[in-house]
């Protein structure tokens, strides 16, 4: 597929990928819509592409304003999620967000003739691993009502393509870090990073040997691209990874080297665990004893997405660590340290 002229809209537009993916799509001569609500989304991500793209605000609980929006598009992205405001609090699961307003998509997009739906899906949908690494088959065991809420909109992707002949393709993220990130509390890298900048060791949940696969945003974006512009089977998932593990201890070690502090990872205590109602704390799977830990390990299988959609990641860990603390010292920190100086580390 030839995107130069291509009408896009990409829902959530003003987060973290979703920003990331519109700078790079106008670069191949995309013109650009964005849909957002601004709930998690920032104009400060649009600075650089304001008088590039046509801007709606709007929610995608509203049908009637997500098929306005999708008037003469030809591509829709869906990474319209508020992702960062997630936790294990039943209330706070955005189910409304997630089904309603994907289905809202889904049905604009058959009416409105739509090309293709991509749909920014997670690795969360896996759950508890039954083996490593995790291919797209691995069975779908979610811990959390996020994952399921993410595998129900898949298969939501996959029976509008079935029944009415709508082309989607739903991309599984794995652990997405970067610049711009939304909310520094919300991922290990920027709470790590918030806290050794800050001059305090990063703080492990868990034994630490948790593994994850983090994949820097240029690589997700590039994925996402090749997803667009690719042949896929209508309806079909891909993994979006690096296809490396790192445990959670040792990438607190690679965040303290890269910043050159004298510091080093602190175990959590018992009361600097966050906890939810009704829940274990958070990242935690299981209590044994009185000791927390987290059974979950993540690393992706990328054969499927390199061999269809030619998918190679680039960026590695260290060569991401550095850019991204580099800006999250620019963005947050002077010289008098945190600028949001009541923001627990943890």
């Amino acid at each position: 597929m030839n995107l130069k002229d291509k009408n896009i809209i990409i829902t959530g537009g003003a987060g973290f990928i979703g920003s990331k993916l519109a700078k790079e799509l106008i670069q191949k001569g995309v013109k650009i819509t964005i849909f957002d609500n601004f709930i998690t989304g920032n104009m400060n991500n649009l600075k650089e592409i304001q008088g590039d793209i046509n801007l709606i605000k709007g929610d995608i609980k509203n049908y009637d304003a997500v098929r306005k929006s999708l008037e003469g598009q030809d591509i829709v992205v869906h990474e319209a999620f508020p992702y960062a405001k997630v936790s294990q609090s039943i209330e706070h699961q955005y189910i409304e967000d997630s089904y309603i307003g994907t289905f809202n998509i889904l049905k604009a997009s058959l009416y409105e003739n739509i090309e293709k739906v991509i749909y920014g899906s997670s690795v969360a949908v896996y759950g508890q691993q039954q083996y490593l690494p995790l291919d797209e088959n691995h069975p779908i065991t979610p811990n959390y009502p996020y994952g399921v809420s993410k595998y129900a909109c898949e298969k939501l992707c996959a029976s509008f393509s079935k029944s009415y002949n709508l082309n989607t393709v739903s991309l599984r993220y794995f652990n997405v870090y970067g610049p711009f990130y939304t909310n520094l509390s919300h991922s290990a890298v920027l709470t790590f990073m918030k806290c050794v900048l800050n001059n305090e060791p990063p703080i492990i949940y868990g034994d630490g040997n948790q593994t994850r696969d983090y994949t820097y945003i240029d690589d997700i974006v590039t994925g996402t691209v090749l997803a667009i512009v690719k042949k896929t089977k209508p309806g079909d998932v891909f993994n979006l990874g690096s296809g490396q593990s790192v445990r959670i201890i040792d990438l607190a070690q690679k965040i303290i080297d890269v910043s050159g502090k004298n510091l080093k990872p602190k175990y959590a205590t018992e009361k600097e665990y966050r906890h939810f109602d009704k829940t274990l704390p958070w990242g935690i799977t299981k209590k044994i004893g009185d000791k927390y830990i987290d059974t979950r390990n993540f690393v992706a299988d990328i054969s499927k997405t390199s061999k269809l959609l030619g998918y190679a990641p680039k960026v590695s860990l260290d060569e991401g660590l550095g850019i991204t603390l580099k800006w999250v010292n620019k963005m947050y920190f002077d010289d008098k340290g945190l600028e949001y100086a009541n923001d627990p580390c943890i």
